[in-house]
């Protein structure tokens, strides 16, 4: 078991919006079931303000970086969902991990 998954305590999946039919947006809908990630933190009070966030709190979190993930899809941790505003890789150690930022409406 490598480093990174001691730390993945947290499960989670995302969901996707699906293409505009008829000009009706459907629901997203499961698009990765069952992942591993680690427990959301917030993002740093500069970085936050790179990605121009306001008036919602900013979290990040990491998962392995093989995963289809994009911008606008939702992690859900629980029943909660969170918007997904940027996705990046990020190499750690001897693993290539992909850190979600995600935002909570205050």
């Amino acid at each position: 078991m490598g480093s990174f998954d001691r730390l993945a305590t947290t499960t989670a999946s995302t969901k996707r919006v699906g293409a505009v039919v008829s000009g009706l947006t459907p629901d997203p809908t499961t698009s990765i079931a069952s992942m591993y990630c680690i427990p959301l933190m917030n993002l740093d009070a500069d970085l936050a303000q790179e990605y121009e966030f306001r008036f919602r709190e900013v979290l990040q979190t990491f998962v392995k970086g093989s995963q289809d993930i994009q911008e606008g899809d939702l992690l859900v941790i629980s029943t909660v969902e969170y918007p997904i505003r940027a996705v990046e890789n990020w190499p750690w150690k001897d693993e290539v991990l992909l850190r979600l930022i995600v935002d909570q409406v205050k």
